[in-house]
């Protein structure tokens, strides 16, 4: 009965967060669920080089308002501080993470865009980036492991990048 009092954003919020798909991401170590209070999920993702076992996590936060019709907003976030990071500076990680999480703002505004990937909410919308790479934009048909499979791979990314840089 309580779930009569829970908007449909929420409830399906919820059912992808319980799904099997979403678990099994838990369960084999990609991510971690490190607080829900709808709307917003703050996430830690753990990557790994396959070959060298070199493993690298990152913090993200997804707010997930009007669920699944609008695509998570999506930024890197520092939990403990409840704040988000700077962006890498060049020579830290991949040019590609670098790009991913680099400080832009959303057209005409001032504020901060989130994610640089067309999957992410604002980014979505950058310089024509949907219709560039409609494999990528958020569709309400998908579902929530669609944006953590992509932040596994970025953050899979970033530890190939620091295995390959401890090794040189």
């Amino acid at each position: 009965m309580a779930d009569e009092t829970l908007s449909a954003s929420q409830r399906s919020l919820e059912a992808h967060l319980n799904s099997v798909r979403f678990q099994c991401g838990i369960e084999e170590g990609r991510w971690t669920l490190l607080r829900y209070a709808f709307p917003v999920l703050d996430v830690r993702v753990t990557g790994c080089e396959p070959h060298s076992g070199t493993k690298a996590s990152l913090e993200f936060q997804l707010v997930c308002d009007n669920f699944p019709a609008l695509g998570p907003f999506v930024q890197r976030w520092d939990f403990a501080r409840q704040t988000r990071p700077p962006a890498p500076a060049n020579g830290t990680t991949s040019p590609g993470v670098v790009d991913a999480l680099k400080d832009w703002t959303r057209d005409g505004t001032s504020d901060h865009g989130g994610i640089y990937r067309a999957w992410q909410r604002y980014a979505a919308l950058h310089n024509g980036w949907a219709a560039k790479r409609p494999d990528e934009v958020w569709r309400r048909d998908r579902h929530i492991t669609f944006i953590m499979e992509h932040l596994y791979g970025l953050v899979s990314e970033h530890a190939a990048w620091l295995a390959r840089s401890r090794a040189a």
